[in-house]
């Protein structure tokens, strides 16, 4: 599969696990439309929004080395192996950068001016990303949330596994 199918069918299975994820606490999610961007319009018990996806991988190498391992329209690129310093500092701030971006990329804001708030679902590639580990980066992105503007009404981190971690 290319990297641009890839990338659909990477959104399309978060998409599916969110929408599991609020089944389980008695929400109805309905998938309208992927227009990119956002990455989808939807309905959350009847009430419009839309949804902005990203990831945050432990380093640039690391996200390299993934999707080219899977994508083949490319040669796989394999990350190096360490040593790596402070990865729990390092990881959290490419978390943050991730996070800063969505906030202040135009498309987003144009979506947000027009649509109102949306959700934001952050996707931790890390090997490194234990529960403590996520624990942090919830407090971490609460406060990026608490500092910005309303576009995000509502964010999520997921880990590997599709786990959903709440942002307050």
């Amino acid at each position: 599969m290319n990297r641009r199918k890839l990338k659909d069918h990477h959104e399309g299975s978060i998409l599916k696990s969110f929408e599991d994820y609020l089944k389980k606490d008695g929400k109805l999610m309905v998938i309208k439309e992927r227009p990119d961007p956002p990455d989808a319009l939807v309905t959350i018990n009847s009430k419009d929004t839309w949804i902005e996806i990203t990831d945050a991988f432990f380093n640039k190498e690391h996200a390299r080395s993934i999707t080219s391992y899977v994508a083949d329209d490319m040669e796989h690129i394999p990350a190096d192996g360490g040593p790596y310093i402070e990865p729990d500092a390092n990881f959290e701030r490419n978390v943050e950068i991730v996070v800063t971006k969505k906030y202040t990329k135009s498309s987003i804001r144009s979506i947000y001016q027009k649509n109102g708030s949306g959700i934001l679902l952050v996707g931790l590639y890390s090997p490194f990303a234990a529960t403590n580990e996520i624990q942090a980066l919830v407090k971490i992105v609460s406060e990026l949330k608490a500092e910005s503007d309303g576009r995000f009404r509502e964010i999520y981190l997921y880990d590997q596994s599709h786990n959903f971690y709440p942002v307050k």
